[in-house]
């Protein structure tokens, strides 16, 4: 595997260590994620390339994560930066599920929605939300980010996390609610 040239461009060299470190580490999680959204080679590389440019940007949020947020962080990333090139070259969006394929059960979700639907019953509900919702719900409940942790994952305001947050709790509400749970 060929290291980025823009890695060599960190002039701090600890910084180009830890960035060199997760792209060897995530290059394959990054590269499947932005395939299986774009479903085209050539962009799925420019997401990932893309992506570690954006990354770059954020060295010193991103060596305050745990392995959790790390991984989630860069998740989201990729997603949100192939969806871009896709809209950018006018094409269908074809959003993953991958986000959600290794949760597990030990995360902290509400309690008072997990007594009645079940981690599974939750899951499948968020599953079924528009994908910038699935986000917000999977950063704040199954990766534990508080709101400005978002924002800057998703580059917006912390007070729209909150109103993003509370609609799309309702969203799963409704979805939960639907289904008798």
């Amino acid at each position: 595997m060929v290291l980025p040239i823009v890695l060599l461009t960190i002039e701090n060299e600890e910084d180009r260590l830890f960035m060199e470190g997760l792209y060897l580490e995530y290059h394959q999680l990054m590269y499947g994620m932005a395939l299986r959204v774009t479903r085209s080679n050539e962009l799925a590389q420019d997401a990932v390339s893309d992506s570690i440019l954006a990354l770059i940007q954020k060295i010193s949020l991103l060596r305050t994560f745990d392995c959790n947020k790390l991984r989630s962080y860069i998740v989201i990333t990729v997603r949100h930066t192939a969806i871009s090139l896709l809209k950018k070259d006018k094409r269908e969006v074809v959003a993953g599920d991958a986000a959600f394929e290794d949760l597990s059960d030990g995360y902290a979700v509400d309690e008072r929605v997990l007594s009645r639907a079940g981690v599974e019953g939750v899951k499948n509900a968020i599953r079924r939300l528009p994908q910038r919702e699935q986000d917000i719900m999977m950063m704040r409940y199954f990766r534990e980010m508080d709101d400005n942790e978002i924002a800057d994952a998703l580059g917006i305001r912390p007070v729209s996390v909150r109103v993003q947050l509370s609609r799309a709790r309702r969203h799963l509400a409704e979805l939960l609610g639907k289904e008798g749970l």
